[in-house]
């Protein structure tokens, strides 16, 4: 029997879908080690817990994420905008935020511009880039370009906006119908001269083992570490539920790094891959659902059609 092929809407709701899910799943056990999460939770962390709290039912990944998807649905985008909406946000809940996007968005209210200095190349800019594969599914020069310059916002260091390029054109030929993303990122990095540890992180991807990934230690909250995280889940691992437990339970930057890896599977898969009580577990599903029918629609000639890509 020949499987169906999935929608463009149903990729887009799953990538957004499962980014948030990966991201709540691991939020408890983030910073934890990998033994400190197996005493807490001896049979697995396996169902969402959550952690709201008055001003947001999310943290900065997913926080983020959803206002720059709403902001690329205007024309033009405007990046001091977004700015703003990620500065007022910071103010006003900042949960989770990270050291170098707090830096970068106090920066901004104080002087009105993004900050210049390179700052550390850690992996803010790929907890919320993923909107972008979809706002930028019909040109890949603008998936580039708008990547770069959005993830350089708060993190300007090459191998930061480098590392949120390659999540992009992973996670565009996901939603396209097309597993075979490797080829196609590392044409991208070697054409722009990107960083050796990016390139690196990205060749590594279909020979690597899951053991090896670079989930604790010195490479905790970095952008190659967690590019190869995710990739690495995205390119073997079949099912988005085991993979995402796996990774709540590894330590570092839990939740993030499974944030990250749950978009692109879910983007792989579709919305039905991601587990039912964890949607319901979701707050506010349908808005994410909302979002990524609203960034797809430009790119389905027909609601009725199957995703156009994939011809």
């Amino acid at each position: 029997m020949v499987k169906r092929a999935l929608t463009l809407a149903e990729r887009a709701r799953g990538m957004l879908l499962g980014h948030a899910a990966g991201n709540a799943l691991a939020l408890p056990t983030e910073g934890l080690g990998a033994g400190e999460i197996a005493r807490r939770w001896p049979a697995g962390v396996h169902d969402i817990e959550r952690r709201d709290t008055t001003e947001s039912p999310w943290d900065d990944d997913v926080a983020l994420s959803l206002i720059l998807g709403e902001e690329l649905l205007s024309s033009p985008v405007d990046l001091r905008r977004i700015m703003q909406r990620w500065a007022a946000w910071a103010m006003r809940d900042g949960r989770g935020i990270g050291v170098q996007t707090g830096a970068a968005l106090r920066h901004f209210e104080a002087h009105g511009s993004p900050p210049t200095a390179a700052g550390l190349p850690t992996n803010g800019a790929l907890s919320r880039t993923l909107p972008l594969a979809l706002a930028t599914l019909g040109s890949g020069r603008n998936r580039i370009s708008a990547s770069w310059h959005i993830a350089a916002l708060t993190h300007p260091h090459p191998e930061a906006a480098w590392a949120a390029v390659a999540l992009t054109v992973a996670a565009a030929r996901l939603l396209s119908g097309h597993r075979d993303f490797v080829p196609d990122v590392l044409e991208v990095l070697r054409a722009n001269e990107s960083p050796a540890p990016v390139v690196d992180a990205v060749r590594r991807v279909p020979i690597g083992r899951r053991e090896a990934l670079p989930v604790e230690a010195a490479a905790t909250g970095l952008a190659a570490a967690t590019l190869e995280i995710a990739l690495w889940f995205a390119w073997h691992e079949p099912d988005l539920e085991r993979g995402l437990t796996w990774l709540a339970g590894a330590g570092g930057d839990s939740d993030t790094n499974a944030a990250v890896a749950g978009g692109l599977m879910g983007a792989r898969d579709g919305e039905a891959a991601v587990p039912a009580r964890w949607l319901a577990a979701l707050p506010d599903p349908d808005r994410l659902r909302r979002l990524a029918d609203a960034l797809a629609a430009p790119h389905i000639p027909d609601s009725a059609s199957s995703n156009p890509s994939e011809s």
